[in-house]
């Protein structure tokens, strides 16, 4: 590997401001995954490799070949796999401050500024976090088990998603591989819905026939969006608090009673509309306002370009084009384009 790749691997997660040890961990990374790399044929062919990593690098060629009829840029994509030896690809920390849904930004050469910051040592974000907490902001530390690289490199299959399901595997490439067609610098929740929109389209038309799968997607994507509505209507109720004329005890005060009831109506939603589904019980254990943006960033635009979606009747080369138009607008005009756009019925 050329010492190109290096610079290129620095600059592309690094801004001149960051310390040394954040560049650090981000070359060392980022090139174990580039030196590592190893054709998907070459390991299916390979002795050594399990009955179940084979099955799965299968279906990922499968997935990547539908993929194409989506228009999606798969060629050096997913082609690769690399064993990374760790749980998670990334672990990205997400913070605003404590009254305030203000997320706090950091921002990258080619990427624009976002609100998270991502580390490949988990220990490393565990110590962000910290440092973070006692500055005094909230906070969200979370697993990333994929990302693009937005074709400034190939990007390949890693051993942090490779087992998940069929199913789960084609919503992560498809959204993925999404990333490299339509890309807004500065507005993360143009993108993130973006992709959830093209996910969502590719994996309906990739069930097509099996229907006791897709059953079972819809099923799960209605959970979603249940989820989603819930948490945005706290998030909203919370907004207010926070931009009243309160004192910050009375804020605090409110913070903790809208929490309390965010969390007393998922236990609701669960016991008497999911039957007592609980998957998502982990993510309601610790609330924090960076937590519920989280939420905002990868489904308020969902409506919006869904109903773009089926203004071109559902051809994905032309939603393409018109999601590309709007990138070419400032953030403020892109987003008051889309929310002209009329809500699809459910």
């Amino acid at each position: 590997m050329k010492k190109w790749w290096l610079i290129m691997c620095a600059t592309w997660w690094l801004t001149a401001c960051q310390s040394l040890h954040y560049y650090g961990q981000n070359i060392k990374g980022q090139w174990q995954i580039l030196a590592n790399r190893q054709p998907l044929e070459q390991v299916i062919k390979h002795s050594q490799s399990s009955p179940a990593l084979i099955k799965q690098l299968q279906e990922i060629q499968q997935i990547r070949a539908f993929a194409q009829g989506l228009s999606l840029p798969t060629k050096g994509q997913y082609d690769t796999y690399v064993d990374i030896k760790r749980s998670a690809a990334m672990w990205s920390v997400a913070a605003t401050p404590e009254l305030s849904l203000t997320a706090k930004t950091w921002c990258y050469w080619g990427m624009g500024c976002l609100g998270y910051r991502s580390f490949f040592e988990e220990s490393l974000a565990q110590q962000f976090e910290a440092q973070l907490i006692e500055q005094g902001y909230d906070t969200y530390l979370s697993r990333v088990a994929a990302y693009s690289t937005l074709g400034w490199f190939r990007d390949s299959v890693l051993s942090s998603f490779v087992y998940k399901s069929e199913v789960d595997l084609a919503e992560l490439i498809f959204h993925e591989l999404a990333h490299q067609v339509v890309y807004a610098k500065n507005d993360p929740v143009f993108n993130e819905s973006f992709a959830e929109v093209v996910a969502d389209e590719g994996l309906k038309r990739y069930l097509v026939g099996r229907m006791e799968q897709f059953d079972n997607v819809v099923l799960r994507k209605k959970r979603q969006q249940q989820f989603a509505e819930l948490v945005l209507d706290y998030r909203r109720q919370l907004a207010k608090v926070y931009q009243s004329t309160l004192g910050a005890p009375e804020k605090r005060q409110q913070k903790i009673e809208l929490f309390n009831g965010l969390q007393q109506s998922y236990q609701q939603l669960k016991n008497q509309q999911w039957q007592g589904y609980n998957g998502y019980d982990a993510w309601f254990a610790r609330l924090s306002n960076a937590k519920l943006n989280s939420v905002a960033i990868y489904n308020s635009l969902v409506p919006a370009l869904t109903q773009l979606l089926i203004s071109v009747e559902f051809d994905l080369p032309r939603f393409y084009q018109q999601c590309q138009q709007l990138v070419t607008l400032s953030k403020a005009e892109r987003h008051k384009v889309l929310a002209t756009q009329e809500t699809p019925s459910t």
